[in-house]
């Protein structure tokens, strides 16, 4: 059973234990404005407090994932800004790369067409990228003169250092079988396939066990430190998985030689 409703210029699609969100400007090829970062952000936050939902497809309704940030809403206003007008005005853009990258269920980025600048960063922050055969993917900041968001940070953990500068320095466009072949996407699937591709993966993991977020969380945390502390660490992150129900019954289905039935517990 499916669920669907819109959340500023968002649809959010809930089916089982997965969501979908897409990004809806297909008139303007889902180019990023006030309006669209709130709705992402709000969906990201309604998703982030629904225990029934495990993992989330992000996407862009049309052709295209986004075309980047709307120039006349998003671009040209920016240099008019003081300072603190400039910050208030990243602060939720800032909020939302933030959640959806912390977000304690797996996402999916679902890349149709565009994947540019601000929409390009945005796929950076999700766990799992499946592209479309079709697809174009770029930091396309440098070319309107500005700095890649959250492509600096995310960008070189994903394709190592050089790679991240040459895309980064010189705003090319990455085409899907480079983009695979780099490491930038995990899969590259015929565009009629995409959806289907990404759902088939979100309801795999959406019913895995309650250790699939903890392990997308320690990769994700872990990272950041010495080898020494993050092994410390990792030992947290076991303690937690061991007291679930779904390690329970992992052990018992091994043990009666049947397939586990996992709850997400």
């Amino acid at each position: 059973m499916s669920t669907e409703k819109r959340i500023g210029a968002t649809i959010v699609r809930k089916t089982g234990n997965y969501a979908v969100i897409s990004l809806d400007r297909p008139g303007k090829m889902n180019a990023l404005n006030p309006d669209l970062f709130d709705g992402i952000l709000r969906a990201v936050r309604e998703i982030r407090t629904d225990d029934e939902i495990r993992s989330v497809i992000l996407t862009g309704s049309g052709d295209h994932f986004s075309a980047g940030g709307d120039v006349q809403e998003d671009i040209v206003p920016l240099k008019d800004k003081s300072l603190e007008e400039f910050k208030a005005y990243f602060k939720s853009i800032n909020e939302l790369y933030v959640e959806l990258y912390e977000l304690k269920k797996t996402t999916i980025a679902a890349i149709n067409g565009y994947a540019l600048g601000a929409g390009f960063d945005l796929t950076l922050c999700c766990d799992i990228r499946i592209a479309a055969d079709n697809s174009k993917m770029g930091e396309y900041f440098v070319r309107m003169g500005l700095v890649p968001e959250t492509g600096t940070y995310l960008l070189p953990k994903i394709i190592g250092y050089s790679q991240a500068k040459m895309i980064c320095l010189t705003g090319k466009t990455i085409e899907s079988d480079e983009a695979l072949k780099i490491g930038l996407v995990d899969q590259v699937v015929p565009s009629g396939d995409l959806l289907t591709t990404a759902e088939k993966l979100a309801r795999q993991l959406s019913q895995g066990p309650a250790s699939v977020s903890l392990i997308n969380e320690a990769i994700n945390t872990l990272g950041q430190m010495p080898l020494k502390e993050a092994i410390e660490h990792a030992v947290m992150y076991q303690f937690t998985a061991s007291r679930t129900l779904d390690h329970k019954e992992a052990v018992e289905a091994f043990l009666e030689k049947r397939k586990p039935v996992f709850k997400g517990k």
